[in-house]
């Protein structure tokens, strides 16, 4: 509010809402243009022009319903939900070439490469025409990019600067538009006269796009009146230049296709741009623009931001994501929200280099002058978490695809506040702008709370993260605790956790790398699916959509698939089933593998499969069609394993026919006493690993340097002992029961063995001391 280009959302508690249509602008029928031959914007000539949405708290019928009066969103191409980096740097070929690289050798997936300002020539803010003296071959570099490395390309644009006599097309534009190229020296900006947009799009920017431009990034440059619009400060006249030149760029593999009659095969269109006002979510991706300073504050504005946003249906957001040079914790929890948002773009401003560099030999960072945007620049102990999330969101794709097409069908953004399930609950409209309750939904079953605030100084933990959670039962995935709402929950987080919680009994599909790669080619099928199946209820299902990922040819009707993965379950089984139903040019025949993970459950005593075109081996048979894998790397078919610091049952099948209808049983070793109760022995674990990493550093572990018991490293090396139980060594099963009847007595004695240790650390003003951080983590999971 207070803003121009802002605008009231489309839901209230009150019940109801008004879109206020009445002379805004509208397009002609024949040109899909929105100013007539003279430069005048054309406008509705209706005298009024009201819609009333009152759908009461019932807010996802509300966007719904509008969404069939403004247009549907958009359903973007399957990239776009990857990962993408940008910077405002003097990138040459080899300097693009080692970015990549280095996303490779840190194993860190990477989908669009994105070109700053740096691309063209300096002549002003603004271009159309390479730098031939850092991109002298740029057709040879895109090709590099975008077919030895399955990447997409972008590039940033500012458009008011119009096009100038030192652009390499500034002649066929001026022949275009009937001027004198000797006597013209720059042909203005302009949004509504058509012969301009259409030189500027098919006669400088196609040629660029044909040698390999997947999109293009519009920046703000042109202001809130810039390009001839005639725009006054209310904003309901939609007369700012941002809208116009979204829809415009947006939509020109369309207007291309349609000159052709072929759009069944024609590139989905996608920009990069800034919020326009209502009706731009048509036109996605949306742009925050350059973060206004890199703190705890406008980090915690953020997730606020873009879950509200959703309330005029625009909630795919691509934001900065940056950190400063001598803050690696706040760049840490910027990437860790951002892995959890629409888009995943790593990008800097200006930040990351110039004047706050060091004198020479210095590097920046890491020194506290410039900002951080590779994510690998920074110490090694933020490195590993950063990687972990990256990695979860490249393994998050079929999810996040699946809520792309859910919003291109409801209206719905994948990042949804809380009151649109619950309306009801006044905690639901908790979240702040300025970090209280930060949390969302991503899609259904994803309730994601980023940390926006700073570690305590003396335990080096975020401490009391005030969490709603909902009615129902929900499972922290990071230790696998299990809450019951609706309640206020209090934890304290390390750094190496997102705090994630999963609606109990979900399902939540995956794409698995069974060997980690860097560049994960996020545009390519899904031929490695995961199904991760969560503790707590009977059963539970969930859908994975998948079509050909880039072209319109998903408006067809059909043109694409959906995967049904359901189950069934009780104390001492489970039951399976995954079926596939449509189809689309250039679907996969086979998957690679199928991998389902059974969350907090004892080990598998048995396992059979059938499909539509096998046979049913029973359990009590001879012949046993799943085998155990002590380590899940066998070359069988079908194989399944225990992973003992998860507590999860693992079951891989390979070589699936994609008509094939899945079937799989299971039976536990035992059935559990109570429900979930391996719940939160995953957290425990991990935290207890990392309690000994941090005394090990120094030699502070007991056990270590002397001979005598260890707790602390027992109850670090239980996840994996149980892993080895379940194979039926070193005491099998009855071993296995036992490790876990016995864990609350060990976690609290590691806790006590850790607080009895001689403080000997000298005082530190920053860092807490190693056993103050040790004791810190193993009480987050008592």
């Amino acid at each position: 509010a207070g803003q121009p280009h802002c605008e009231p959302g489309l839901v209230s508690r009150s019940g109801w809402a008004l879109i206020n249509d009445t002379d805004v602008p509208v397009l002609n029928a024949d040109q899909d243009f929105w100013a007539d031959g003279n430069g005048k914007m054309l406008r509705n000539a209706n005298e009024h022009d009201l819609y009333l949405l009152a759908h009461g708290d019932d807010y996802k019928l509300a966007l719904q319903e509008y969404t069939s009066i403004g247009g549907r969103i958009p359903l973007l191409p399957r990239y776009a939900s990857g990962i993408w980096f940008t910077r405002w740097y003097n990138f040459g070929v080899p300097d693009v070439k080692d970015i990549v690289k280095e996303y490779e050798m840190h194993g860190l997936p990477l989908d669009v490469f994105v070109f700053d300002m740096n691309w063209h020539t300096k002549n002003a803010w603004g271009g159309y025409t390479w730098d031939s003296n850092i991109l002298p071959h740029p057709e040879d570099t895109l090709d590099w990019l975008r077919n030895s490395k399955g990447l997409k390309v972008s590039a940033n644009l500012h458009d008011n600067d119009g096009v100038n006599k030192w652009e390499t097309q500034f002649t066929p534009v001026c022949k275009f538009l009937n001027r004198d190229p000797d006597s013209t020296s720059k042909i203005n900006f302009s949004v509504v006269d058509l012969n301009y947009t259409r030189a500027l799009e098919d006669l400088v920017l196609h040629p660029i796009e044909k040698q390999g431009m997947d999109f293009w990034w519009i920046d703000w440059q042109q202001g809130e009146n810039g390009g001839g619009t005639g725009h006054t400060q209310d904003a309901r006249q939609k007369m700012n230049p941002t809208i116009w030149l979204n829809k415009m760029r947006a939509t020109k593999s369309l207007r291309y296709c349609r000159h052709d009659n072929n759009c069944a095969s024609t590139a989905r269109g996608m920009v990069l741009g800034r919020f326009g006002g209502l009706g731009n979510h048509r036109y996605q991706l949306g742009f925050s623009g350059d973060v206004d300073g890199l703190t705890w504050s406008n980090l915690a504005y953020q997730p606020y931001f873009t879950a509200t946003s959703s309330n005029v249906g625009f909630g795919m957001w691509s934001h900065d994501i940056v950190g400063p040079g001598d803050d690696p914790e706040l760049y840490l929890r910027w990437i860790q929200w951002a892995s959890y948002s629409g888009v995943m773009r790593s990008h800097d401003r200006g930040m990351s280099a110039g004047d706050c560099a060091g004198p020479f030999p210095s590097e920046s960072p890491p020194n506290d002058g410039c900002g951080v945007v590779r994510p690998w620049n920074v110490p090694y102990r933020f490195l590993q978490p950063i990687r972990e999330v990256l990695r979860t969101r490249a393994k998050l794709l079929p999810y996040l695809y699946s809520l792309s097409r859910e919003a291109f069908e409801t209206g719905l953004s994948p990042l949804r506040p809380m009151y649109y399930t619950w309306p009801k609950e006044d905690m639901a409209y908790a979240s702040t702008k300025d970090g209280n309750f930060p949390q969302y939904m991503l899609g259904d079953d994803l309730l994601v709370r980023p940390i926006v605030a700073a570690v305590e100084n003396n335990t080096g933990m975020a401490v009391n993260q005030k969490t709603w959670i909902p009615p129902g039962k929900w499972i922290h995935t990071d230790s696998n605790t299990l809450y019951v709402g609706p309640s206020v929950v209090s934890r304290n987080f390390s750094l190496q956790e997102v705090p994630v919680f999963v609606q109990s009994g979900a399902i939540i599909p995956s794409k698995e790398q069974l060997n980690q790669i860097a560049v994960t080619k996020a545009k390519e099928p899904f031929k490695n699916l995961g199904f991760t199946i969560f503790p707590g209820e009977s059963n539970g299902s969930t859908k994975v959509y998948e079509d050909d990922g880039e072209t319109y040819a998903y408006l067809k009707g059909g043109e694409c698939a959906w995967t049904t993965a359901s189950y069934t379950r009780d104390a001492s089984s489970l039951k399976f089933s995954l079926s596939t139903v449509g189809w689309f040019d250039g679907m996969v025949d086979e998957r690679d593998s199928v991998t389902i993970r059974i969350v907090a459950s004892p080990p598998l005593k048995s396992a059979a499969m059938r499909t539509t075109n096998g046979k049913f081996i029973g359990r009590e048979g001879k012949i046993v069609e799943i085998k155990y894998s002590r380590f899940g790397n066998e070359k069988n078919r079908a194989f399944y394993t225990y992973d003992g610091p998860s507590t999860s049952a693992v079951i891989t099948v390979q070589g699936l026919k994609i008509k094939e209808t899945l079937e799989i049983e299971v039976e536990f070793q035992y059935a559990e006493e109570q429900p979930c109760e391996l719940c939160g022995i995953k957290g425990m674990v991990s935290k207890a690993n990392l309690a000994k990493l941090t005394l090990d550093q120094q030699r502070r572990t007991p056990g270590s340097q002397t001979v005598e018991v260890s707790y602390l490293s027992q109850l670090a090396g239980t996840g994996e002992a149980l892993s080895y139980m379940a194979s039926g060594a070193a005491g099998g099963i009855k071993a296995f029961r036992g490790a876990i009847s016995s864990f609350k007595d060990l976690k609290e004695l590691a806790f006590d063995e850790v607080r009895k240790l001689p403080s000997l650390d000298p005082p530190r003003k920053i860092e807490p001391t190693r056993i103050e951080h040790a004791l810190a983590l193993l009480q987050s999971e008592m």
